[in-house]
């Protein structure tokens, strides 16, 4: 049986070794998901391309900050937010921020399916509204995150010793626990699914309704449809599974704060709680993956898409190869 120092130390190593592999394939992955989202002629004209590109863009952001100050403070013994209140506040509210930025991204790109299944709510569908609904929520979600730049800052032990980055004890804890339950873990994914069935049910109904001689137009676009909705639910089940842990982890502490714990039992729950950032760090990284696997359209997009860029890179390198040469024998002519 592994003993306490034991513990610590494979978790160190554990965090050493995944946290780079994963900062680096979510970058490349989200890199890969802006360049599909937006150079495929079938996906870029969707507004729901725009909100999955948005959503990557978090997801970047957030595993360029959040795990990489994790990797220094586990790797190297650096934590910098342990040194200043500022970073302290800032840190956990670029936490509480891109984190519910590409879930609700996700959730207006269902929306934005359920109502292509409509015939009658084209408003929504338009740009300008996609670009401004994309505004609007970023500043809701801001404005929402303010709680964690005011009740975040650092704490000293007892002992006078040990600075750490973390939120107040007492009512806000109690408060954070059923924020992160009723929004992260019930409402965001709950909303997403049901607006994802609705479109599947949309497009069903929507089948018995046309004539026969559009049949094979609407039949091309109720499979595009129905695609991008498999790809959204899977990638909703998998949001789910990676960041459920960690909720009912928050829950949990804040619903047992107030009782006596011994050191071994906060031990436990403290080693817990470090294994379940884990997960939410892998979830942030794997939209690609789920995509890749998932959509038959993605990737024959992103087959197209490598095979154009290398076909452009390799006439570019021929024609400075070409016009070096040219240089290179008027030079020996000279």
């Amino acid at each position: 049986m592994w003993t306490k120092d034991e513990l610590v130390r494979f978790q160190q190593n554990l965090f050493i070794i995944s946290i780079p592999i994963i900062i680096i394939t979510g970058n490349i992955g989200s890199i890969l998901n802006v360049i599909v989202f937006s150079g495929s002629t079938k996906l870029r004209a969707s507004p729901c391309s725009l909100y999955l590109i948005f959503s990557s863009i978090c997801y970047a952001v957030y595993l360029n900050t959040v795990p990489l100050l994790r990797f220094l403070q586990t790797g190297f013994n650096i934590d910098l937010s342990a040194q200043w209140s500022w970073f302290c506040k800032l840190r956990f509210f670029t936490i509480g921020l891109f984190l519910m930025l590409p879930r609700s991204y996700m959730l207006l790109a269902a929306v934005d399916r359920y109502l292509m299944s409509k015939t009658n709510h084209h408003w929504f569908l338009r740009r300008p509204t996609t670009w401004k609904m994309i505004i609007i929520n970023y500043l809701f979600w801001a404005i929402v995150c303010v709680h964690d730049l005011i009740f975040y800052d650092i704490q000293i032990s007892y002992n006078s010793t040990d600075r750490t980055c973390t939120y107040q004890p007492g009512p806000y804890s109690t408060f954070l626990s059923f924020y992160s339950i009723l929004i992260n873990g019930i409402s965001m994914p709950l909303l997403t699914a049901i607006f994802a069935f609705l479109t599947l049910q949309n497009l069903k109904s929507l089948r018995k309704k046309i004539h026969t001689s559009i049949i094979n137009n609407f039949q091309r676009r109720r499979k595009e449809e129905w695609l991008l909705c498999r790809m959204l639910l899977i990638q909703l089940f998998a949001t789910i599974v990676l960041t459920l842990p960690i909720t009912s982890v928050l829950c949990y502490n804040g619903l047992t704060q107030y009782q006596q714990k011994s050191s071994f039992r906060t031990f436990v729950e403290n080693y817990i709680f470090q294994m379940c950032t884990l997960l939410q760090y892998i979830n942030a990284a794997v939209s690609f993956i789920v995509y890749s696997l998932t959509s038959r359209i993605f990737c024959k997009e992103l087959v197209l898409l490598v095979k154009y860029y290398t076909v452009r890179i390799r006439q570019t390198l021929r024609e400075h190869s070409a016009a070096l040469f040219t240089r290179l024998s008027h030079s020996c002519m000279l």
